[in-house]
């Protein structure tokens, strides 16, 4: 939950740094770091994730028809995939977040660079 909160915080940072970055260039390098570690938040994943409870319980040994935590009560939603091997959806979710981060990390980077790059050559 924490890290969500962080992620969140680097992207607004982001955003804020990216607009910024217009007027003084030296931003757009600070909202590519920001993306960058924002993206990185959302990893490292697991396969089981839909498989917890916030409280860290492992509800892999849950009966189906059970919507209730053993250990702290809160009211639980598993995710059912077809087969072994897929993420759940709230794992897919993240994982495809995390990879547009990256990407627009690369693309402000590649902007600070040619700005700066054309800047110097002048």
């Amino acid at each position: 939950m924490i890290k969500q909160f962080i992620s969140r915080v680097f992207v607004f940072g982001g955003c804020i740094t990216f607009i910024v970055g217009f007027f003084q260039f030296a931003f757009f390098l600070v909202s590519a770091s920001f993306f960058v570690l924002a993206a990185g938040l959302k990893f490292p994943f697991r396969e089981e994730e839909g498989w917890e409870c916030s409280c860290g319980y492992d509800l892999s040994y849950l009966n189906p028809n059970s919507s209730k935590c053993p250990e702290c009560g809160t009211v639980t939603k598993l995710e059912w995939t077809s087969s072994h091997g897929e993420f759940s959806r709230s794992t897919t979710k993240r994982l495809y977040w995390a990879i547009f981060q990256f990407i627009l990390s690369v693309i402000v980077l590649a902007i600070y660079i040619f700005y700066w790059k054309y800047r110097n050559a002048s």
